[in-house]
């Protein structure tokens, strides 16, 4: 341990910050000491700003309260003390009732600066995107992809949601940790991509440096560069295989719009080209869709596919709305 400051800790002190400046101003010595806690840590100031507006909210719902209403002194009958004292007591419920509101409305506040919440970022059919991380790691999402960014007492956590994700894991003295598929690992100053799809064995490959599994699941082996890791259901331990260099520039074809077959079906590649494109492809006759299939094909490019598929399996590709058929001439 470090001694540096958890982000709980630190939301909790912005809070009762906040909580010190609503009861009264800030005298000198407390603005000193404010100052003081402010510069100890590049966090606190986020800390404070976020504290501050959750009170205001706060204090924004407490006042929207309907105010109570008063006897009309036109109509004022004998009855009009008794109106009034129900009219006082009125205002003391709500009063009462304002005041137990701000109180929960803080607590929720203390609660939601204290609970570290994980940003998620993804991406949509035939979209790819960039996200740089606090610690100077960066991901890049494929398409139809999703990720969620945890942050424990300054520790990043990455968690493969879906999809396919490239990490660039920056050196520090604090490793990037990343989860998928119930699996650990960490990784400092390598570049790997991890594939969770649905149907599909997770899978781990690694093209520089190393990851270290953090549980026994994977063997508590490490995963070097130039190797695949699959993830089968279970919790049973694996190990990692050798790649070559073309089978390492095919598995992560993708980051350059690709995607590379390397003898699966002719049905098998139609479902990929679906993950990146609304137009289907549809292998007319079983015999055709078991065909295998091999090739470099720009994942943008569906009909292309089809087409260049039809040529080599002496079929033909007719194209409808939204649609293209391969089918055998006859």
């Amino acid at each position: 341990m470090d001694g540096r400051e958890s982000s709980g800790e630190i939301a909790r002190a912005a809070a009762a910050w906040v909580a010190r400046m609503d009861r009264a101003p800030l005298c000198a010595a407390d603005q000193a000491r404010l100052r003081h806690w402010l510069a100890a840590d590049i966090r606190r100031r986020g800390a404070l700003v976020r504290a501050q507006a959750l009170w205001l909210k706060a204090a924004a719902a407490a006042n929207a309260l309907p105010p109570a209403r008063l006897p009309d002194p036109a109509n004022a009958t004998v009855q009009a003390p008794p109106r009034a004292r129900h009219g006082s007591a009125r205002r003391r419920t709500l009063l009462r009732w304002s005041g137990a509101a701000a109180a929960s409305l803080m607590l929720a506040v203390l609660l939601f600066v204290s609970v570290p919440v994980p940003t998620a970022y993804a991406t949509a059919k035939g979209e790819m995107r960039r996200v740089p991380l606090a610690d100077g790691s960066t991901l890049t999402l494929n398409t139809q992809s999703r990720v969620r960014i945890h942050e424990d007492d300054g520790h990043l956590r990455v968690q493969v949601v879906r999809g396919e994700v490239f990490f660039e894991a920056a050196a520090n003295a604090t490793p990037l940790r990343v989860e998928g598929d119930g699996r650990r690992f960490d990784a400092n100053a390598a570049a790997f991509a991890v594939r969770r799809l649905d149907g599909q064995p997770a899978q781990i490959v690694v093209q520089n440096g190393r990851l270290d599994a953090v549980d026994g699941n994977a063997g508590g082996a490490r995963i070097g560069a130039n190797m695949r890791l699959s993830i089968p259901p279970g919790r049973g331990k694996v190990a990692p295989t050798p790649l070559s260099a073309t089978d390492l520039q095919q598995e992560l074809a993708w980051r350059d719009g690709k995607i590379a077959f390397r003898g699966e079906s002719l049905a098998h590649a139609a479902r990929s080209f679906s993950r990146y494109s609304d137009i289907r492809i549809v292998i007319a006759d079983p015999e055709l869709a078991s065909e295998p299939i091999t090739g470099l094909f720009a994942a943008s490019n569906p009909i292309g596919f089809a087409r260049a598929a039809a040529a080599v399996f002496g079929a033909h590709a007719s194209q409808g709305d939204g649609v293209v058929v391969v089918s055998r001439q006859h």
